[in-house]
């Protein structure tokens, strides 16, 4: 059912997939945790639960197996902050990893499977507090960061403000660059294109992390707002943003040619910036980053 391989999980302690419809495009974003050898926990953005609830429900057919929404957990995230921000140099997540294993209030934590740079996901009884727990173990912790805006600035994509269902491709996401697809697994609903992504298609589009012109504060844009080159050709999509960061769905070789972009139907101008994660030689030609060609 989803893009990636769902055996890893039993070796490593998360999983990053998609859910897919059957013409290949992304409906949720997941991350899938093994709680034990008859438990999985599944993490999605908690707007689609009454869907992801019904979708996984459909595919269970005749098996002994219970799906539950969960209400009584809550996520946290520690993470650096990034360099253009305050950053304690002398913080070690070894340490962080070390005080978590001593709450019962916790159900999982993991390094975050998709990028070094999101730190430490963790899944905890919704009355655990884990910045006051931790603070009260000795660890220096800020909570003055915006995980939010860490992601818009790295350029990673999450629920279905960034991946709006039934409208995206996978390779939208950058799944491929955040261990979030096997090529090598069995069929699942909506392999087919998938598949034709990595070794036919072109992949010219992916989410990047954008730089719009500082600003007191911005219009109100609308969904899919359209972004310009400087020859005043589309050449993608404003997909959301937080203040003068964001995300936009790119042609993103064209737009690094591009001396400059705009927002369609706004004096506003913004930078693309490929991020520092994505493969130097990533390509529009068949993926021949995967390769090494």
């Amino acid at each position: 059912m989803i893009t990636n391989d769902v055996k890893k999980v039993e070796t490593l302690p998360s999983l990053y997939s998609l859910f897919l419809n059957h013409t290949g495009r992304v409906l949720y974003d997941l991350i899938l945790y093994k709680i034990c050898d008859t438990e999985y926990l599944v993490e999605y953005d908690a707007s689609g639960v009454e869907y992801v609830h019904k979708h996984l429900l459909m595919y269970r057919l005749r098996k002994d197996v219970t799906i539950q929404p969960i209400s009584d957990m809550s996520v946290w995230v520690i993470y650096k902050q990034r360099e253009d921000e305050t950053n304690d140099e002398n913080f070690n997540f070894k340490d962080v990893f070390g005080n978590l294993s001593k709450t019962s209030g916790i159900v999982k934590y993991t390094d975050d499977p998709r990028n070094e740079n999101l730190g430490i996901r963790i899944i905890s009884k919704k009355d655990t507090n884990i910045p006051e727990f931790l603070e009260s173990s000795g660890l220096n912790l800020s909570n003055t960061g915006s995980y939010q805006l860490l992601r818009y600035k790295l350029g990673i994509g999450e629920g279905v403000l960034d991946h709006p269902p039934g409208i995206c491709l996978p390779f939208d996401t950058n799944v491929d660059l955040l261990n979030g697809v096997s090529f090598t697994k069995g069929c699942y609903i909506g392999q087919e294109m998938a598949a034709k992504s990595n070794f036919v298609l072109s992949v010219r589009k992916r989410l990047m992390p954008v730089i719009l012109d500082e600003r007191d504060s911005y219009p109100i844009f609308p969904p899919e707002c359209n972004i310009l080159n400087d020859q005043q050709k589309k050449i993608g999509r404003l997909r959301s943003h937080l203040g003068q960061y964001g995300l936009a769905l790119l042609k993103f070789e064209d737009c690094m040619k591009s001396n400059f972009l705009q927002l369609q139907g706004f004096d506003i101008k913004l930078k693309a910036v490929w991020p520092d994660w994505w493969p130097k030689n990533l390509s529009s030609n068949k993926n021949e980053h995967i390769y090494g060609v």
